[in-house]
């Protein structure tokens, strides 16, 4: 246990020695945003996730812009990792194109030692390998309930290694809290399905076909649901966070002891959110209601505490790290820098959002208003996420409401080069 004192000391030795910032970023797998108990869930136990949000920056609105396979986190990583649209990222295996653009590669241009260790399944495989150290979830154990305690402990040895002298881009990437939801039995227990509250927008069932009621994710819980089964889901949901929220503990009281906090980014998101408790009668991702938002926050050196509700992308973080760290923009990168929001310069840097799940869901939004188009069925969801965060409420019929939300669509899609079979009518 060091002292406030030597703790002051060697914080400042270690940025004497290092000008350039480190950079930590944390991914999980498919969190909701919601899952934080800071921000606003008071069910679920995150001490030191919650000291995160109270030291740093809250983006309130953060998306993955979908996918084209069931497998929403494996475009969401790739799109994390070099910073493009759905539209014009590679396949898994995919060998990188001449100038994509890569995060570890940038950072290691810069000189930095760089360090991955997570999931293997569903994720960019060559981004991954692109960094100086890759370690795999899989690899380190076969048992999902400890895999977030040895991503700690690989961080851990990383950290011991590096040369002191060298700034670190660190990149974890836990399988959890994706199904299946396991987590050491001391966080098990401390969840009693009984006393789990159901959103408000609990249903039994999907009132429609939405065009992707049969995927995985949608089979791993009978029909119709039941609060009972949903709160089981969601017990065992909460305790992968809160065995995570444990091991992040164990990693920023590292990089403090290290004497680095003064000089460390740390950044916490999640590939995307999802409906797991029957949130719309749905379990899973492959939808594009808000349970899909991620959490996304940046603390460290200079960035005051605060919430954004600006509009931001999985795609922003790429060009955001680089702005943090002061080095060079990746030519190819089309996400935008959330850089200006977290210096408090900006207060948004887009007007509209927009999002696609294979060729049956789209979506737009603005600051306030949301419009979702099933292009199968010729449907339309719309809502107003300041009166009715949980989009109980649709307000379709009002067709002059919408007008404007259509045309912002259709101009979203031009630009991506999306199917124009499925532009709104």
């Amino acid at each position: 246990m060091i002292n406030r004192r030597q703790f002051l000391l060697s914080s400042s030795a270690a940025f004497a020695a290092q000008s350039k910032p480190n950079v930590l970023l944390i991914n999980t797998d498919d969190q909701r945003w919601d899952t934080i108990r800071a921000l606003g869930n008071p069910e679920i136990h995150t001490p030191n996730l919650d000291s995160l949000v109270r030291r740093g920056m809250v983006f309130r609105n953060f998306y993955c812009q979908g996918s084209m396979v069931g497998a929403v986190c494996l475009p969401s990583r790739t799109m994390l990792m070099t910073g493009r649209t759905l539209w014009r990222i590679p396949g898994r295996q995919q060998p990188p194109p001449p100038g994509l653009p890569l995060l570890p590669k940038a950072f290691e241009a810069a000189g930095y030692a760089t360090f991955h260790v997570g999931k293997k399944g569903n994720t960019y495989l060559p981004a991954s390998q692109a960094f100086q150290q890759c370690l795999f979830s899989e690899d380190l154990t076969p048992d999902r309930a400890l895999q977030s305690a040895k991503h700690a402990d690989a961080f851990l040895q990383f950290l011991e290694k590096r040369p002191a002298n060298q700034p670190f881009f660190a990149y974890i990437a836990p399988p959890v809290p994706h199904d299946p939801r396991v987590a050491e039995e001391r966080f098990m227990k401390m969840y009693d399905p009984e006393k789990i509250t159901l959103s408000p927008n609990f249903m039994p069932a999907h009132p429609f076909d939405n065009g992707e009621l049969k995927v995985r994710d949608e089979m791993l819980a009978p029909f119709p649901r039941t609060p009972a089964d949903m709160r089981r889901h969601l017990a065992e949901y909460y305790a992968c966070v809160t065995g995570l929220d444990h091991h992040i503990g164990r990693i920023v009281d590292a990089i403090n002891a290290k004497g680095l906090a003064a000089n460390t980014f740390v950044v916490f998101t999640s590939d995307q959110g999802l409906a797991v408790g029957g949130r719309h009668g749905l379990m899973g991702k492959q939808n594009l209601y808000e349970h899909f938002k991620a959490p996304l926050i940046f603390a460290g050196p200079g960035i005051k505490p605060g919430a954004a509700a600006a509009l931001a992308y999985v795609h922003d973080i790429f060009p955001t790290l680089a702005a943090l760290a002061g080095i060079p923009a990746a030519a190819g990168v089309e996400g935008v820098s959330l850089a200006p929001i977290i210096t408090g310069k900006a207060k948004a840097v887009r007007a509209h959002l927009f999002a696609a799940y294979r060729d049956v869901q789209r979506m737009v939004r603005d600051d306030r208003y949301k419009l979702l188009w099933y292009p199968r069925i010729k449907l339309y969801q719309f809502f107003d996420l300041r009166e009715d965060p949980h989009e109980r409420n649709d307000l379709a019929a009002h067709q002059a409401r919408i007008a404007a939300l259509k045309k912002a669509m259709r101009a979203q899609q031009q630009s991506l080069k999306d199917d124009p079979a499925l532009y709104p009518l």
